[in-house]
């Protein structure tokens, strides 16, 4: 649905048209062909053109998502030099994306798990609630294990005080997940 320059887009719609856009709710993917790169959340700047940028690039919606189109005034003229920019952080996603599969399956879910409290967590006092935004199909996918593993390994975080016993991925203890502890411990 679209009314001047607000967008809503549902579960699983991809975002379309050129422009730069402003995530007011909900989760995006931001996707390379079918490699998931980042999550965008509230706030974060959103940029498409297939004459500038990878026509691969693409948004997905992972829950209900509302956006700003931002019109050509609210834009600088200085958009070429932020697409040449968002292209530097696109290659250094992609280089991330690779780096992540050369690691032991447990490594790639304790790596995935600290990108997505990074990008779309909710501190909750000392711990980072990472909200559902994938299903654990799709998370066992990114990290290209079962989703049978994915789930003996959620038990084995458990036992380990390292994530809460709960329906969502909560990881305890924030600080030592960006900290350089929970790194060498896992």
């Amino acid at each position: 649905m679209e009314n001047n320059n607000f967008i809503e887009l549902q579960k699983g719609d991809k975002l379309a048209g050129n422009g730069e856009y402003i995530v007011l709710s909900g989760y995006l993917a931001c996707h390379m062909s079918n490699h998931l790169l980042r999550f965008l959340r509230e706030g974060e700047r959103v940029m498409l053109d297939d004459r500038l940028l990878p026509k691969e690039l693409g948004y997905s919606a992972c829950t209900a998502v509302r956006l700003l189109k931002l019109d050509r005034s609210m834009a600088s003229v200085l958009t070429e030099g932020r697409y040449r920019e968002f292209e530097k952080e696109l290659l250094s996603l992609m280089v991330e994306r690779m780096d992540l599969l050369t690691l032991q399956k447990k490594q790639r879910l304790v790596r995935t798990l600290l990108k997505l409290g990074k990008e779309v967590g909710v501190l909750e006092g000392e711990n980072c609630r990472i909200p559902k935004v994938w299903s654990q199909l799709e998370l066992a996918s990114y990290i290209n294990c079962t989703r049978e593993y994915l789930l003996c390994q959620k038990r084995i975080l458990k036992e380990e005080g390292v994530i809460l016993d709960s329906y969502q991925w909560v990881l305890m203890d924030w600080d030592k997940w960006v900290g350089k502890e929970l790194s060498h411990s896992i």
